[in-house]
């Protein structure tokens, strides 16, 4: 579905829809509003920064904002974009969790997206920040394959974290989900670069 620079996928409403009739406490909304706010951040940061946004795209995986290549941002601007998403989680987190017990969960969803975000992972923003760090020290060419070592080695650790609580009897599917979603677009993006080679 698409409206304007807007557009949500299929599999985006269906795990919406899944999630929300699963939810007995009323974590999803708390949750999409967290997800809502974290995304406005890079928004806001992105267009104070001088940058434009061509596209919103929200998947069951995430949102994807599509920069203008008209306004390029470069990396030091790129970087305070990537950092804003996950600033506003942090902020917000420490502000609700001031406000009472009751605002804890949601300070709690605020904190666990922000920090996150911040692993140096290719698609979360923790990732993005790397290679803008690496740009800005002249090593642009080894972005790519720093963040896809540091992704495949944090995987490896969440699956190995996952078969120790599932050895002590405490296991459950989310560690090795997350792992296979956060390897998936490294090699994504891999067999895109080879595709494109060929």
């Amino acid at each position: 579905m698409r409206w304007g620079r807007l557009e949500v996928t299929a599999g985006a409403l269906l795990l919406w829809a899944l999630l929300y009739y699963l939810d007995s406490g009323g974590m999803v909304p708390m949750a999409l509003a967290a997800c809502a706010l974290h995304e406005l951040g890079h928004f806001v940061a992105i267009y104070m920064l001088g940058g434009r946004v061509t596209r919103l795209r929200i998947s069951c995986v995430g949102a994807e904002m599509v920069l203008s290549a008209r306004h390029p941002m470069g990396p030091g601007r790129e970087l305070l974009a990537a950092l804003a998403g996950p600033a506003v989680n942090l902020l917000l987190a420490f502000s609700f969790a001031k406000l009472g017990e009751e605002w804890w969960c949601f300070a709690g969803l605020h904190l666990a997206l922000g920090l996150f975000n911040l692993l140096p992972v290719g698609p979360l923003d923790g990732g993005r920040v790397v290679k803008c760090l690496l740009a800005l020290a002249g090593k642009q060419e080894w972005a790519s394959a720093v963040v896809g070592l540091l992704s495949v080695v944090l995987c490896l650790g969440l699956v190995m974290g996952a078969l120790l609580l599932w050895w002590a009897g405490e296991g459950n599917l989310t560690a090795p989900l997350v792992a296979m979603w956060l390897l998936a677009e490294p090699v994504r993006q891999r067999m895109h670069r080879k595709i494109q080679l060929e």
